[in-house]
């Protein structure tokens, strides 16, 4: 079949995090079954560019914000709705991560102007918002594109009510985030080092991680702390911490991760902690678990059950305390760490294989384009 994929962003330091990661592995596992794939997105370039990558086309277009306060969602791409525009007659199904952006929802548009039958993956970022422009950009914008599109690709039963919420017609299928499953490297050997890997944004909670940090350095000095992710609004307020927590000694902020780097960042580690509230399927959870980094998380990731039945990640209440007893348990007790890890392999290879997940868009696409 010859598929489209869209994506808000794609950059060097992976600023978009997880979406652009899932469709990347998406976009590569769909083309290693036989599709003709292309991905586009916003990018920080001044022309378009196109490559191949892993098998597929990456055609990336010039990024223009806007006005800068309003992040991502104020992002345009220059020429990608008329590109989609030119490739419709070709194209057999489209798939678009949607958010509340002028990236992916004019995408939508365009795409069921076309006459293409598409899905969308919302990755969370369609919910029940409290912004004041939320309400005028789902009634002109997402009610349409959620209406329109012949599947809602949801993670998790929240999901659900949240995008059912915004518009009751919508047909929702259950789908996981996918990860290349391989064999974890040895947890034996590594330095006794914590770290966070997300975007420094209020809801991924950066100081909650500096002032959990504050409570394993008194019992365990030479622990030292690694915070990675690019700033969206808390890296001053993350800084201030760790100076008033006198944790400069043992702390780095280490700034955006490249994702072709995120795989030794988190094998570097001895433990990796994701505090973040209200979070659907981190792609650097799935990741730490392929790092074979044992895992902290919080009891509002969408995935916690499944982490607690699998054996697969310490699922606390979020509090500093319960993340910090957390983590001091498992640098304390190597066995406790690699039944963890053990619990962790075994969910990747039940449920998050991208062999799998490409298996099911394949199958979703064909069912689609014959409504």
């Amino acid at each position: 079949m010859r598929v489209a994929q869209v994506v808000t962003y794609v950059s060097p330091d992976g600023a978009f995090g997880g979406p652009t990661r899932v469709a990347q592995a998406q976009c590569a596992a769909l083309a290693e079954l036989g599709h003709d794939v292309q991905l586009l997105a916003a990018a920080p370039i001044d022309v378009p560019e196109e490559t191949e990558v892993d098998g597929y086309r990456l055609r990336l277009f010039p990024a223009h914000r806007l006005a800068a306060r309003l992040g991502f969602a104020g992002m345009r791409a220059v020429g990608l709705t008329a590109a989609l525009r030119r490739e419709a007659p070709t194209l057999d199904v489209a798939h678009v991560h949607l958010a509340r952006d002028l990236v992916t929802l004019p995408a939508a548009r365009e795409l069921g102007r076309s006459g293409v039958p598409y899905v969308v993956q919302p990755h969370g970022m369609i919910d029940a918002s409290k912004n004041p422009l939320a309400g005028p950009i789902d009634a002109l914008w997402t009610k349409p594109a959620l209406r329109n599109a012949r599947r809602i690709l949801t993670l998790t039963d929240q999901e659900d009510a949240e995008v059912s919420s915004i518009e009751r017609r919508s047909r929702t299928l259950r789908i996981a985030n996918g990860i290349r499953v391989t064999s974890p490297p040895p947890l034996e050997g590594r330095d006794p080092t914590v770290v966070f890997l997300a975007r420094l944004h209020p809801r991924k909670r950066p100081v909650a991680f500096v002032e959990m940090a504050a409570r394993i350095a008194e019992h365990r000095p030479s622990t030292r702390f690694v915070l990675g992710g690019p700033d969206e609004g808390e890296l001053e307020a993350t800084r201030e911490a760790i100076a008033r927590l006198g944790l400069s000694e043992v702390f780095e902020v280490r700034g955006p991760v490249a994702p072709h780097d995120t795989d030794g960042f988190l094998r570097s580690a001895s433990v990796f902690v994701l505090p973040s509230v209200g979070e659907v399927f981190p792609m650097t959870v799935l990741e730490a678990f392929r790092a074979g980094t044992p895992v902290v998380v919080t009891d509002s990731l969408g995935i916690s059950e499944d982490c607690r039945s699998y054996g697969a990640a310490v699922v606390t209440d979020g509090s500093v305390a319960a993340l910090a007893d957390a983590v001091i348990a498992l640098l304390d007790d190597p066995v406790h760490a690699e039944k963890l890890r053990a619990g962790a392999t075994s969910y990747l290879r039940d449920r998050l294989d991208i062999s799998s997940v490409a298996d099911t868009l394949s199958e979703t696409y064909e069912a689609v384009t014959v409504e």
